[in-house]
């Protein structure tokens, strides 16, 4: 119980530790990496998690209908837990397991809005207060939103991803790996190596993502050299970059495999980055609501994971759309038991595709159009931002319905936020202060408060829009 409360304390005060880890050198940063990760090493690799990946690699042979039937058992033991311990579905009616499917769509449809109003609300009264671990959330939108999970559903979600990884032969400490997320393991200063810390308890290495630029690349490029073979893990838009300062200088590296996860994966992105590291891209898409999860085969198709999450493709009127027709993701949550959700319009989109995958899996092929948009940065000192580096910058925001990055001028950047309270106009000068803090004194940075969002044509919102004479390329065709 120590043990968990002090990584309770240390993620509720990582705003604060950060200043503190970046003042100390390279090798004292790794000590602390590699404390932190042999914590984590004993909630992600435990008799619990092994014995769940267990469970769902023997789902892998069952027929597609008894994989039918046991999400349905999932759904109805969901939709009666939530009614009877989250006090936001209280009123919800009861529902009879046989017709549970078409029982759950009259049931209101959950706005992001809503969960984002009442997240309070949602959170089950069978969870210990102690036991909660509350994150935020930026979402498709740049609208932070808090929700909650724990040690134990986290463990959950680990087996879900060690059975993806089992899919292309990679297990969990037999190879390294190279992680391209937003942790800031390196001082926003910095501008020579390391630009990357090492968790010696997984065999993993954190590598920053706010470090990326002309003047750098070849730092990057020397070091990814040097650790060849290695899982390589990202946001893609990071990857893409990364693979464009191999390929302009008539490189490749190979490495085992290369996983992409928290951004739409768009082809010219996914061939750039597997022409550049010499391997398959296998995508996933997952929310940090923990309500949804798709993972890419080998094959190269991407399956719903039915254990995880049911979901519905529904128009803009709330009504299922045929296979092959874009429409809204509605999830609803199987496995998360502490802050469950029921028919959350997440606001990302797909497809249903009807046909059998030759894997062999019974799990249902979708296709997902997911929405998010956006150009790169390029700050005044030649650093690149990718949208998921920038996304870091608004978590915690509570007033901010959405906030954009726009780029008129090189060395300039304007934060035009769309507020819905008294404290928007604050939360828009926290926005510039971190901002500040990882682009440096060299960037002119201005503040709008609009009455709208910017969208581009079909309804798509970039988080980055650059306009300046030097168009970056976009992340999103």
């Amino acid at each position: 119980m120590a043990r968990l409360n002090a990584e309770h304390w240390l993620r509720q005060n990582a705003g604060l530790l950060q200043p503190i880890y970046e003042k100390f050198p390279p090798p004292v940063q790794n000590l602390l990496t590699t404390a932190r990760g042999w914590v984590l090493t004993r909630h992600r690799y435990n008799t619990d998690t092994y014995s769940l990946r267990n469970a769902l690699r023997e789902h892998e042979s069952w027929s597609a209908e008894r994989m039918r039937e046991y999400q349905r058992d999932g759904l109805h033991s969901s939709l009666e837990y939530a009614r009877r311990n989250v006090p936001y579905y209280r009123d919800y009616p009861p529902l009879e397991r046989n017709d549970v499917e078409s029982s759950l769509s009259c049931l209101p449809v959950l706005q992001r809005a809503e969960v984002r109003s009442h997240a309070d609300a949602f959170i089950s009264s069978e969870v210990r207060p102690e036991d909660i671990i509350r994150v935020s959330t930026t979402g498709t939108t740049g609208a932070s939103l808090t929700v909650a999970y724990t040690r134990a559903l986290m463990g959950s979600a680990w087996a879900f991803r060690l059975r993806h990884w089992s899919w292309f032969g990679v297990q969990p400490g037999q190879n390294r790996r190279i992680t391209f997320f937003g942790s800031r393991v390196a001082p926003p200063g910095r501008t020579k190596p390391p630009f990357w810390t090492y968790n010696l308890a997984e065999r993993q290495i954190l590598m920053s993502i706010f470090h990326l630029s002309e003047a750098t690349a070849e730092d990057y490029i020397a070091f990814l050299i040097r650790n060849s073979g290695a899982v390589v893990e990202g946001f893609p838009s990071v990857l893409g970059i990364l693979a464009e300062f191999f390929l302009e200088r008539g490189k490749t590296i190979p490495m085992r495999a290369v996983f992409t996860d928290g951004e739409p994966l768009y082809g010219f992105v996914r061939a750039r980055i597997e022409a550049a590291f010499q391997t398959k891209v296998y995508d996933l898409y997952g929310n940090t609501e923990l309500c949804g999860l798709m993972h890419e085969c080998e094959l190269g198709n991407m399956h719903l994971i039915p254990e995880w999450g049911y979901v519905e493709i529904l128009d803009k009127d709330n009504r299922p759309v045929p296979p092959g027709e874009e429409g809204y993701l509605v999830w609803t949550s199987l496995v998360n038991r502490v802050m469950p959700l029921i028919r959350y319009r997440i606001g990302d989109r797909g497809c249903w595709v009807l046909r059998e995958c030759g894997c062999g899996r019974p799990f249902p092929l979708i296709h997902p159009t997911i929405t998010r948009d956006s150009d790169l940065l390029r700050g005044s000192n030649g650093l690149i931002f990718s949208p998921r580096a920038l996304n870091q910058l608004l978590k915690g925001l509570a007033t901010l319905r959405f906030c954009q990055f726009v780029q008129d001028h090189p060395g300039q950047v304007t934060v035009r936020g769309v507020g819905s309270g008294h404290s928007a106009a604050e939360e828009l000068n926290t926005v510039c202060a971190r901002l500040r803090h990882v682009l440096g004194d060299g960037m002119r940075i201005n503040v709008e408060l609009a009455a709208e969002p910017i969208l581009r044509p079909g309804g798509k919102m970039p988080l980055i829009l650059q306009r300046a004479g030097t168009v970056l390329e976009r992340t999103a065709a």
